[in-house]
């Protein structure tokens, strides 16, 4: 089935493959790739690795996608990659757009049997890289593939460098998030947080690499302090962290100023009610979760890693402080306890650098003219970054 130079057609079948099933920030992307194409009339046919955690086939099962649930039985697995050509053939795939390294890899070995074009997003993870196996692995599939991108600055550079590519061969696509107006109310009352007290937010799974241990340690430094108003801080997230992380604040006191509230739904009723957002993370791409903090107008305050200084610029729409020091993030904490016109002034600022950027429908639209560019519809350099 070679689609090279098909003619233009209304409606494409594009499948969406990733790995994971878990809540995380790649996965909410495909999440919303998969509803905004569905909402522009093309099919999109969602393929995830089975058994997983059912976060997101759940999700896009409720929204009546008809989700693939293949099983990977061994990390080089012919029978699996047969099986998904086979896959494509009679869903009529177009294109395959491939989420992260092990789909990645096998969009193109599918590809290759069945002559659809792939596409390959990485989110940022970088530990396919480690592995000399793994690095010639994808490099084969970004080789054969219609087009390669990255979320981030940062990522494409890392991809770039570990792959030996040429810097161009990677194209930026940055994520994109609807913008979710919450209940702020409503939040702080179920919450319990009384109206004078400033609330800071932090989403992310609970594993090392978010660096919550770190924030929990500024936090402790925080308490300290006599002359700042009236805080509290609750991460929203689960993870193998949640038992050792809950010492922690025990340790230093801290349950009535620190909560871990677990995996929640509702983020943006959350967002609403905080009244600055935190990211302590070592390493990153570009966060979902970043993202519509700086759609719901939050001060910001995050490690300088990855894509993220990409968006945030220090002193100007949020702050930013090195990774893993808990001195350094809790001054930053401080400073916008202290002073909230300069984090009213932070969060504007960071709305506007977000609006419209990294819009999901922005998103959405720069991937469609990747999949067309790939089918032929679209010349072959057409911007889409």
């Amino acid at each position: 089935m070679n689609h090279r130079g098909s003619a233009a057609r209304r409606a494409y079948r594009l499948a969406l493959l990733i790995e994971s099933d878990g809540p995380g920030g790649a996965e909410s992307v495909v999440q919303r790739i998969a509803t905004g194409l569905q909402d522009l009339g093309h099919t999109v046919l969602p393929v995830i690795l089975s058994p997983g955690q059912g976060w997101l086939s759940g999700r896009l099962i409720r929204q009546g996608f008809d989700v693939h649930l293949p099983s990977l039985a061994r990390p080089v697995d012919p029978s699996f990659a047969r099986g998904l050509a086979a896959w494509a053939r009679r869903q009529r795939v177009d294109v395959l757009h491939a989420h992260e390294f092990t789909m990645g890899f096998y969009a193109g070995v599918a590809g290759l049997l069945t002559a659809v074009p792939h596409v390959i997003t990485m989110h940022g993870g970088v530990t396919f890289a480690a592995a000399a196996r793994r690095r010639w692995a994808l490099r084969w599939s970004v080789n054969r593939a219609a087009a390669t991108v990255g979320v981030s600055d940062s990522t494409c550079q890392h991809l770039a460098d570990s792959l030996r590519l040429r810097r161009d061969r990677v194209e930026l696509v940055p994520n994109g998030v609807p913008i979710t107006p919450g209940d702020r109310d409503s939040a702080r009352r179920a919450l319990g947080v009384d109206p004078t007290v400033r609330l800071l937010l932090s989403v992310g799974n609970l594993y090392p690499v978010k660096g919550h241990a770190t924030l929990i340690e500024a936090c402790g430094l925080l308490a300290q302090e006599r002359t700042l108003p009236p805080w509290r801080v609750v991460v929203a997230g689960r993870g193998d962290e949640a038992a050792p992380l809950q010492a922690r604040i025990h340790a230093l006191g801290l349950e009535d100023r620190v909560t871990l509230l677990g995996l929640r739904d509702d983020i943006p009723d959350l967002l609403a009610a905080a009244d600055g957002w935190v990211m302590p993370s070592l390493s990153e791409g570009l966060p979902m979760a970043l993202l519509e903090a700086m759609l719901a107008r939050l001060p910001i305050v995050s490690s300088a890693v990855g894509g993220i200084p990409d968006v945030i610029r220090d002193g100007e729409n949020g702050l930013l402080v090195p990774a893993a020091d808990p001195a350094r993030l809790a001054a930053a904490l401080a400073s916008l306890l202290r002073d909230p016109d300069t984090a009213t002034r932070y969060g504007a600022n960071a709305f506007a650098a977000a609006n419209g950027t990294f819009s999901a429908s922005t998103m959405v639209s720069r991937y469609l003219a990747l999949y067309e560019r790939a089918l032929g519809v679209a010349p072959i350099n057409q911007a889409v970054a």
